[in-house]
């Protein structure tokens, strides 16, 4: 081999150099006239930038994150469903008003719907008259009961009231209200009391007992009302 023989080799090596400037300066063209050439005739050649790898994401998925950093996970049975226990912060639900029980409220309805209770077994009527306790029956209204229903076997006459206790409390209102107003009526005071036979002028009743049977039972339209100021001692048709 001859001492020549190195230079071809030397030659293509200076080709590739020039080959290698050529195409940097045509890169280096493109990049700088890409932008103009697209903005000038509309045309949308690629450019270097759009080659570029985006960088990664620096957020890590919650797999690969430290379990201090993971959110904590929720079943599906309790997603999106409300607690419906009280919070330990939360200050107690106020209670919900009770309800009266059918024993108080009948305590503090009227009795038959008319008297009203002042204690001491004392109930006024609506038109002021006192219901006490006395008698042989023991109290009063006791003793108004056996002039809402007939007495056949009873000797002598036996008034009796119309429509029951109601009635009878209602009928003896009205027969006192007529009495103070002093229309159809007689009045008798024997010591403390004072008797009062009121003409009502209509049917309060009959008159029952063995005498009212023998007359086969007479409506009655007057009323026998015997008081001790506004205290009943006792009432009947008659």
């Amino acid at each position: 081999m001859t001492a020549e023989q190195p230079f071809p080799r030397a030659k293509r090596g200076g080709r590739k150099s020039i080959g290698g400037l050529a195409l940097a300066l045509l890169v280096a063209a493109y990049a700088v006239s890409q932008p103009q050439l697209n903005d000038r005739f509309g045309w949308q050649l690629p450019g270097f930038s759009s080659t570029a790898q985006t960088e990664p994401s620096s957020e890590r998925p919650p797999s690969e994150r430290p379990s201090s950093e993971r959110p904590p996970a929720v079943s599906p049975a309790t997603a999106d469903v409300p607690s419906r226990t009280t919070p330990s912060g939360a200050a107690p639900s106020s209670p919900e008003p009770a309800i009266a029980s059918p024993a108080t409220s009948n305590a503090t309805a009227p009795l038959y719907g008319l008297l009203t209770e002042e204690g001491n077994e004392r109930y006024r009527s609506p038109a002021g008259l006192l219901y006490t306790r006395g008698s042989q029956e023991g109290h009063r209204l006791k003793h108004l009961e056996r002039h809402v229903a007939d007495d056949p076997d009873r000797p002598g006459p036996h008034g009796v009231f119309d429509g029951g206790m109601p009635g009878a409390l209602v009928t003896v209102d009205a027969a006192y209200r007529q009495a103070l107003a002093g229309s159809k009526t007689t009045r008798k005071d024997e010591d403390r009391r004072t008797v009062y036979t009121i003409d009502l002028g209509k049917r309060v009743g009959y008159v029952g007992g063995s005498e009212g049977q023998r007359r086969r039972n007479p409506i009655a339209k007057r009323v026998r009302l015997v008081l001790e100021q506004d205290r009943v001692i006792t009432a009947y048709p008659l």
